[in-house]
């Protein structure tokens, strides 16, 4: 079980060790022929929560039902629904199948076009060490530019952030299982995704694109259709774009993966913090919060500044 305990606003929060960042959590398992049910499950949960240390709050989050083909029993014990489910590609259909479920196909081919028009376009797949640092460094600017300009905090507010992309560009290298990809035009990179490999399956972890100079030709899309291509062609099984319901994955996959979470207040501080979270969360769905935010990151970079 990869858990740690927190602590967070004088709560000790139990949670997955990622803190946010993994788009799966889940236990590490293996095929020892059990077949999980919820009364085996509540059982283990038992035995867990008399080994851990003292917490107060406990959010298990973006759990899925299934690890390959074994059941996660924590899912069997959700009680919450997660704040967003996952979206994929099924690979094992025919082109013609995969390119109907995507949006505008045509407008992508002839975004294509246009790009073949303006000079050399080429996807390619990163190599080496030097060419994958290249486009991580590419894509984590990239990013906190549309950061900066949809005003919402950035790599600059957290740094750990950007610590975790590069450090594990360098654990994924030594395993062979980090895929980046990008779309070119003339050696420039106009969009890049960071992703990972578990045999067929394909895991999209994060996209960028430089949307300042093209963002009329939608490299992004762009790039996503020609991956979708290439993993096609080499026998990929599914391409998984993670956690989020991103009105472009909704629109352009074809598989919803439900994900779960367990929420635990075992005490009043626990459940002090989940009250306040809950207004917390609502007054950031208000109009007012809305309209607010962005003026008060525009405030704030402009005092860094």
């Amino acid at each position: 079980m990869p858990f740690a305990v927190f602590p967070c606003k004088r709560a000790r929060i139990l949670s997955f060790t990622d803190q946010g960042v993994a788009d799966y959590n889940a236990p590490v398992l293996f095929d020892c022929g059990i077949e999980w049910n919820r009364t085996q499950a509540e059982n283990l949960w038992q035995q867990i929560l008399a080994i851990l240390p003292a917490f107060d709050f406990a959010e298990l989050s973006n759990m899925p039902e299934k690890i390959g083909n074994l059941i996660n029993p924590l899912f069997l014990l959700a009680n919450t629904e997660n704040q967003a489910n996952s979206h994929a590609n099924i690979l094992t259909r025919s082109w013609d199948e995969i390119q109907q479920s995507l949006v505008r196909p045509k407008a992508i081919r002839r975004k294509l076009r246009h790009l073949h028009e303006l000079g050399n376009y080429e996807f390619s797949i990163a190599e080496t060490p030097q060419e994958q640092q290249h486009l991580l460094e590419f894509m984590l600017h990239e990013k906190q530019q549309r950061f900066i300009e949809t005003h919402v905090p950035g790599f600059d507010q957290y740094p750990e952030k950007a610590h975790y992309f590069n450090d594990a560009t360098k654990a994924f290298q030594a395993t062979d299982t980090l895929h980046i990809s990008a779309l070119k035009l003339n050696g420039e990179p106009l969009a890049c995704m960071w992703g990972l490999i578990s045999g067929p399956h394909y895991y999209g972890i994060m996209i960028a694109s430089n949307l300042k100079k093209w963002a009329k030709y939608s490299p992004g899309h762009v790039l996503h259709y020609l991956l979708l291509q290439h993993l096609k062609d080499e026998g990929y099984d599914c391409l998984d774009l993670g956690v989020g319901d991103e009105e472009w994955k909704v629109q352009n996959c074809d598989l919803v993966i439900p994900l779960r979470c367990i929420t635990v207040t075992p005490t009043m501080r626990g459940k002090l913090y989940l009250y306040q979270k809950i207004a917390i969360t609502y007054l950031r769905s208000t109009s007012f919060w809305q309209a607010l935010r962005p003026l008060k990151w525009r405030v704030l970079r402009t005092l860094q500044r």
